[in-house]
């Protein structure tokens, strides 16, 4: 800290999504009075919500999401059904809707039969809707550390939105002290993820460094951890110190997401070439008090059926040797250094992040210098 008089913290979560909605007011789960019958063939069940809406689940979808205790654990909320029992061809009637559960009667063609349920809310939450493209930041989202933590939740629920919507999200007035990083992740997301710098690790130049982070030089976009088959899903950057004599040092957001698209509409084969072919990330480094040698091959771009980014991973820095085929490494090549080329010069960085997503936002740290006069 004293060399280097910029030092940032860093730390990883992970988190699960709840089934609950969220919103300003805290969770709510909420049964809903809705209308439902089976259609002619006895091949679905139409729902029709309070609002209006309209949705149809088919009897074999049902069946495999029966609640009932044959079919699934009460305390764990585990299936227990032996879906090789289950056949497609079913037919169901129902007794209709009440206290937030729809009962429902299923008939094989072998004549078997059950009687089970399935909630109002299960239903709501598995309505099947089009994949919606996520909206892009025109400014770095912010809020303020004491925002957190009001009565009223609104700006927990903000922050919580801002992560969700846009990937990113610039936290001011946290308190500069020792792991207070960690202590305000425990206070939202309660687990820290451990990776092979442990839970918090600091970003300070050092002599002998176990990461390029650790030096003064710059570090171009990129990804950290990418190297495991799980990156964490969260990072968070805490400033503790930078100091007025410090010139360079950075922090720059990328949302990589418009310029994938990008990528796809101008350059539609040297999208499918980082969908297809396997970059090496790799950590090799056994000069240190414990070795590591990681490797994971994966594509840089993962998408879904209707081709939509679903996860990226960037990291040059930490890429090892290409293993392809001769004819798919002039290819990977070509759209390895256009996509680069798209990043540089892309108008949608974010100056200061210091949280962010790790699955579409990349990082910059800038090259700084130490002109602090020393201290004896």
């Amino acid at each position: 800290l004293k060399k280097s008089k910029a030092m940032f913290r860093r730390l990883s979560v992970t988190f699960a999504n709840r089934l609950c909605s969220v919103g300003q007011s805290g969770s709510r789960c909420v049964r809903r009075s809705i209308q439902s019958f089976v259609t002619a063939n006895g091949k679905e069940l139409s729902v029709t919500w309070p609002d209006g809406a309209q949705n149809t689940f088919s009897a074999v979808w049902l069946r495999h999401n029966c609640e009932c205790s044959e079919c699934k654990q009460p305390h764990s909320g585990q299936k227990v059904v032996d879906a090789t029992e289950m056949t497609h061809n079913l037919h169901i009637s129902s007794d209709g809707a009440s206290d937030g559960l729809v009962k429902l009667k299923w008939r094989h063609v072998n004549g078997l039969q059950h009687s089970g349920f399935i909630s109002t809310q299960q239903l709501r939450e598995s309505v099947y809707t089009e994949p919606q493209d996520p909206p892009v930041a025109t400014a770095l989202p912010h809020i303020t550390h004491n925002d957190l933590y009001t009565e009223s939740k609104h700006g927990l629920w903000s922050f919580l939105k801002y992560l969700n919507d846009y990937g990113m999200c610039l936290v001011s007035g946290v308190p500069a002290r020792e792991q207070e990083v960690k202590k305000f992740t425990e206070s939202i997301f309660e687990h820290v993820q451990t990776t092979i710098y442990g839970e918090v690790f600091d970003v300070v130049s050092t002599p002998k460094p176990i990461n390029i982070a650790y030096t003064p030089v710059k570090l171009d976009l990129h990804m950290d951890l990418a190297y495991y088959e799980s990156p964490p899903g969260l990072q968070l950057l805490h400033c503790l110190k930078f100091d007025d004599c410090v010139t360079g040092g950075e922090s720059i957001l990328l949302d990589t997401l418009p310029v994938l698209e990008e990528l796809k509409r101008k350059y539609s084969t040297y999208f499918d070439t980082l969908v297809s072919i396997p970059a090496t990330f790799q950590k090799i480094h056994y000069e240190r008090q414990n070795p590591i040698h990681m490797v994971y091959r994966r594509p840089h771009i993962a998408v879904n059926r209707h081709r939509k980014v679903i996860g990226f991973f960037w990291a040059p820095v930490f890429e090892g040797p290409l293993v392809a085929s001769k004819e798919d490494v002039g290819k990977y090549y070509e759209a390895y250094c256009c996509l680069s080329k798209l990043f540089q010069t892309s108008t949608l960085k974010s100056w200061l992040g210091r949280m962010f997503s790790c699955n579409t936002e990349t990082h910059v740290m800038a090259l700084y210098h130490n002109i602090c006069p020393q201290k004896t």
